[in-house]
């Protein structure tokens, strides 16, 4: 029942019959492009669904028409009716090519008629193709536009085609939403015809839904707006559901009439698919009413139709392939004959063409050739003035580092002359502390100045060197002191080395003033650890001496200096000691900057 009422809106849709040449005769005598394609339009529109050859040539002539004008409409509207002829052809996914083709145009535009419309047509594509999810989604989007527009005929439209989407996909309570919009704007409008065949869709959908009452009322209200002269199809349809209706309800008596009445009105118009559907239904209800000859002889019959609608379907296909290939080949000749014509007017032209552009290749090639010397030797020029100006820029650098870390020795000597003149000791070894201090950050100049190396400071080296250093300060008390060394070579900045070096000489001087009190032995040992670990600097500083004593001043220079570095490497420190057993000092460094 659903197929029947899909073809009985194209049948009421659209009508008339002309011949294709008196027509593009008389498109060839009109004026002007635009009175030619209003013509053309109302041809196409005239036979869609019934003459699909018809609508074939006059889509290729409006095209060919369209391509004259500069209003992008006219091109919109030739690649949905080329869509049309492709459509009716059977040829979905050209049609759906050409119809995106005119989307394209269309919604760039307000030409909202020619878009709801056009949206119709790819969604009707995607229904054929099975495609649920692309077809509701341009079923919708015609309904939006026609929505907006005020396009009250193309909201019904839209509303039809969307419940039997719905019905087909047993989407039935949205399919039922839909046909009640649809059937009240048609009493509204006063539109007896589309009422009628609402009402018919409407009685197809209650069938669906076993709802076979309400279907029975839909079809007798379908034949009460449309006269049986008028389409007698729905006529033909309508008998049959009502019949099926009470068949299902077991009302035999009221069944047999409808269905005989189908039966006869479709033989009247000798519509085969009907009479098919018309001959299963009565056959259902002799069946039922166990009246197996007359059923027997039913399907008999039903057999014979439907061998005969499949050999006038083939006989239609081949007859339909036959005029696309007559209308392919008429097409191609003609084309030929004009490629021929053209082709020797273009060879004269081909080799003025071909003669000009090798005159204008070789300048051009010739020009960027030139230019492109040029350029290679102004590049030489700026490299060789860049090398030499970075060279004397590491030249400076080096010479700037240099003279920092003599600066930096001769503080550290006068801090070293200056203790030997003094009889305070506590006085003495805060200048040696100095001299120490300062004598960490020269070995940091030194590196730069004698490395390739002048933005950064390898640690492995500058720790290395700055242990050795501190401990032959402390030579006393250092010469039997066992240094074990684990670094990690890391490139680091100036500003980043130069804060932890003065932290790692403070840790280092604590552990030689303070760790052996009696003395450095033979089984004494200093570690120094220092690694990369998750985006964080680990430095350790370990001895096995005798641990912190917790009268010791904690709030000493050393100490506060240390406070005041880690501070700006955003570091944590931790003290551990055991008395007798040494002591682990734990300092983790988040911000630093590696080279």
């Amino acid at each position: 029942m659903k197929r029947l009422f899909f073809i009985l809106l194209f049948l009421l849709s659209f009508y008339g019959f002309s011949q294709i040449d008196s027509v593009l005769v008389k498109v060839s005598k009109l004026p002007s492009n635009q009175e030619k394609l209003s013509f053309l339009y109302q041809q196409i529109t005239a036979k869609w669904f019934s003459d699909v050859q018809a609508i074939l040539v006059y889509s290729k002539v409006y095209d060919s028409i369209a391509s004259l004008e500069s209003k992008p409409i006219y091109k919109a509207r030739a690649y949905n009716y080329k869509g049309i002829s492709h459509y009716l052809l059977k040829e979905h996914d050209l049609a759906i090519e050409l119809y995106l083709k005119a989307l394209r145009i269309l919604e760039l535009g307000s030409d909202y008629e020619d878009l709801t419309t056009v949206y119709n047509n790819l969604a009707a594509c995607y229904k054929i193709r099975k495609d649920f999810i692309n077809t509701e989604k341009y079923y919708l989007k015609s309904l939006q536009v026609s929505q907006k527009a005020n396009l009250d005929k193309f909201q019904a439209v839209s509303w039809n085609n969307l419940s039997m989407l719905y019905t087909e996909n047993k989407m039935y309570d949205k399919a039922d939403t839909m046909l009640i919009k649809a059937i009240n704007y048609y009493k509204e409008v006063n539109n007896n015809i589309n009422l009628g065949i609402a009402y018919l869709n409407y009685g197809n959908l209650k069938i669906e839904k076993n709802e076979y009452a309400e279907a029975i009322t839909s079809y007798n209200e379908a034949k009460k707006y449309v006269e049986k002269n008028q389409i007698p199809l729905l006529h033909a349809v309508s008998q049959t559901g009502i019949g099926i209706a009470f068949t299902k309800q077991d009302k035999m008596q009221l069944a047999l009439n409808p269905l005989l009445e189908g039966v006869e009105i479709s033989k009247e118009i000798n519509h085969q698919e009907q009479l098919l559907e018309s001959y299963n239904a009565l056959a259902e209800y002799y069946a039922k009413t166990k009246k197996f000859k007359e059923a027997y002889n039913l399907s008999i019959e039903s057999q014979k139709l439907k061998d005969s609608v499949l050999s006038a379907q083939q006989d239609k296909n081949m007859a339909e392939a036959l005029t696309k290939f007559e209308t392919e080949k008429k097409d191609s000749e003609l084309k030929f004959l004009k490629l021929e014509t053209e082709k020797k007017e273009q060879q004269k032209q081909l080799y003025l063409v071909i003669a000009f552009l090798g005159v204008l290749i070789t300048a051009i090639v010739s020009f960027f050739l030139f230019k492109s010397k040029r350029r290679r030797v102004l590049l030489n020029k700026q490299k060789v003035l860049l090398e030499t100006a970075i060279d004397d820029k590491n030249v400076l650098l080096k010479e700037t580092h240099h003279r920092v870390k003599n600066s930096f020795q001769m503080v550290a000597s006068l801090l070293f002359l200056q203790s030997r003149t003094l009889t305070d000791v506590e006085a003495k070894k805060a200048l040696d502390e100095a001299r120490n201090r300062v004598h960490s950050m020269a070995i940091i100049h030194q590196k730069l100045y004698t490395k390739n190396q002048l933005a950064g400071v390898d640690t492995k080296e500058y720790f290395e060197d700055l242990v050795d250093s501190i401990c032959k300060s402390y030579s006393e008390k250092s010469n039997s002191l066992e240094k074990v060394l684990d670094i990690q070579s890391i490139i680091l900045s100036i500003e980043t080395i130069t804060l932890i070096g003065l932290i790692l000489n403070e840790l280092i001087t604590n552990v030689l003033k303070h760790a052996f009190e009696d003395g450095v032995e033979k089984n004494n040992m200093l570690q120094v650890v220092f690694k990369e670990n998750s985006n964080e600097l680990l430095l350790k500083v370990i001895d096995n001496g005798i641990g912190i004593n917790k009268k010791r001043d904690h709030n000493s220079f050393g100490l506060k200096l240390i406070d005041s570095l880690i501070k700006n490497l955003k570091a944590n420190i931790s003290f551990t000691s055991k008395i007798n057993r040494g002591t682990e000092v734990v300092l983790n460094i988040s911000k630093y900057e590696k080279l």
